[in-house]
């Protein structure tokens, strides 16, 4: 019986090792995308990085985790709350945040960064910020309630 050898591609490599070459990469491609979505479902498996809300300054922030599967790769989405008044942190991006401000809240904290895309570092400065002020929340002043008149005597 004569040998056959293996089929060459055009450049003289054995077909089988280019094939087999690729499926490695897949491989390894795939077990790469997979550690590092696990990685990332657990990022802040320890807590947040503030633990009070610099918006109310009496608040705690929680954290919120959704995790979703794409070809088996988990893909985590994080939203920071605080207890006590509305301000939200969603994740824009890898430490990236896009901060939510009740404007009656802290109004000068709304206008600088309400609807703004913040990474760590910024978000940590304005932690570090809320520790050191004195911060007196706006309070509406008292409104008489309106009354009823009967101008209709029957």
């Amino acid at each position: 019986m004569p040998e056959t050898s293996p089929e060459l591609s055009p450049g003289g490599v054995p077909t089988e090792l280019i094939v087999g070459g690729v499926g490695v990469l897949l491989v390894v491609g795939y077990l790469g995308l997979y550690w590092r979505g696990a990685a990332g479902v657990e990022r802040y498996k320890a807590g947040f990085m503030l633990d009070r809300c610099p918006v109310c300054e009496r608040g705690s922030l929680y954290i919120e985790r959704s995790v979703q599967r794409t070809i088996g790769i988990p893909r985590a989405r994080f939203i920071v709350r605080c207890s006590e008044c509305r301000s939200v942190l969603r994740e824009a991006g890898n430490q990236q945040w896009r901060y939510a401000i009740d404007r009656v809240e802290n109004p000068t904290l709304y206008s600088q960064y309400n609807n703004r895309v913040l990474d760590d570092r910024a978000l940590s400065t304005i932690g570090r910020q809320a520790e050191g002020r004195q911060f007196t929340p706006y309070v509406r002043p008292p409104v008489n309630p309106p009354t009823f008149v009967d101008d209709e005597e029957t």
